[in-house]
């Protein structure tokens, strides 16, 4: 049943899923926030993905004092994408709050989303933005740049406290927004769940169907501190070299999403020149960086998905990481 309480305007169930791995360090301070909100969640479902520290004993003992919590345990690893795919099919509510494990939530996080949807029924997930937060609990802030919003996440400028939408087209070449800052309606979380692929993370598949729909929007309003630390999730994968990952890595993304438009709405695919005009861009992309052909990035500088991809200083970066590679060939 839904939690009866006088800031609840409406009945809809709310659901906060986590999906927790080695979370011992920050699962404590982030689940304060969650139980310590002005509006409270109807259930908090949190999947353990087989941790080898003391995340199951911290949320077995918060368990006994707030019954709402409900903890499901894995048998095998299943990796962060299918982890939150799993505590997305368990749970219940008409609204879903993505949540990781190291973060903090301010205290009307719940509230001030849940009353956006209410009076934007249009909304299928929204989106708030965030303060950063290091591995101390310090906040700290990033120097804003031109024409981007979002601690320079999402490249178009949104004044403060403004509502937009952010459309399909955007989505096709960067993921701009965290999962642990989006709220999803059941129609949206239904639709994750039946075109689920390994392809993309959780939050930009979730990003991509729901602005296919035109229903996702970005509320410009920081809602909870992002922690970073050396052990986020998200990073250079293992055995791979740092600066060729991050020169291949906007490439490979475009191509990850070309293929996944492609696998969910393939008529769409087949119809529109642009999004095979950018699987084919990127597949080049990345093989002329890893050849380290400098005129063949010279050439491909004249595709307008390029600068589409990529900023003047990163196109820049993108020669010197080619040039500099065959430097240190010629003085072996």
């Amino acid at each position: 049943m839904a939690h009866q309480g006088s800031e609840r305007k409406e009945t809809a169930m709310i659901s906060v899923v986590m999906a927790v791995y080695n979370g011992e360090k920050y699962l404590e301070t982030q689940m304060d926030s969650i139980l310590q909100q002005t509006m409270p969640a109807d259930e908090i479902i949190i999947v353990d993905d087989c941790s080898t520290d003391g995340s199951v004993e911290i949320i077995q003992r918060y368990q006994k004092q707030h019954p709402q919590i409900r903890l499901f345990q894995n048998g095998s690893n299943l990796g962060y994408k299918r982890n939150f795919r799993k505590a997305i099919e368990l749970c219940q509510g008409s609204l879903v709050f993505l949540c990781d494990q190291d973060d903090f939530w301010h205290k009307d996080k719940i509230s001030v989303m849940v009353d956006i949807m209410e009076s934007n029924p249009d909304i299928l997930v929204l989106a708030s933005s965030f303060e950063f937060m290091n591995a101390n609990g310090e906040v700290y802030s990033v120097k804003p740049r031109k024409g981007m919003s979002n601690n320079n996440m999402y490249l178009k400028p949104v004044r403060k406290h403004d509502l937009v939408p952010v459309t399909f087209d955007e989505f096709c070449s960067h993921n701009y927004f965290q999962g642990c800052s989006m709220v999803l309606t059941k129609r949206a979380a239904l639709s994750y769940l039946a075109n689920w692929t390994d392809c993309l993370p959780h939050d930009w598949l979730i990003a991509l169907l729901s602005s296919h729909d035109e229903g996702f929007y970005f509320l410009n309003i920081p809602l909870f501190y992002y922690r970073t630390h050396s052990q986020n999730t998200i990073g250079v994968p293992k055995g791979k070299k740092v600066e060729e990952w991050v020169r291949l890595k906007f490439a490979q993304d475009m191509l990850d999403v070309m293929e996944t438009i492609r696998e969910i709405w393939p008529d769409e695919f087949r119809k529109n020149p642009v999004y095979q005009q950018r699987r084919e861009f990127a597949q080049k992309h990345i093989q002329a960086l890893r050849d380290r052909s400098f005129w063949k990035l010279i050439g491909q500088n004249a595709n307008p998905i390029y600068p589409e991809l990529k900023s003047p200083r990163a196109r820049i970066m993108d020669l010197a990481f080619v040039l500099m590679n065959h430097r240190r060939k010629s003085e072996q």
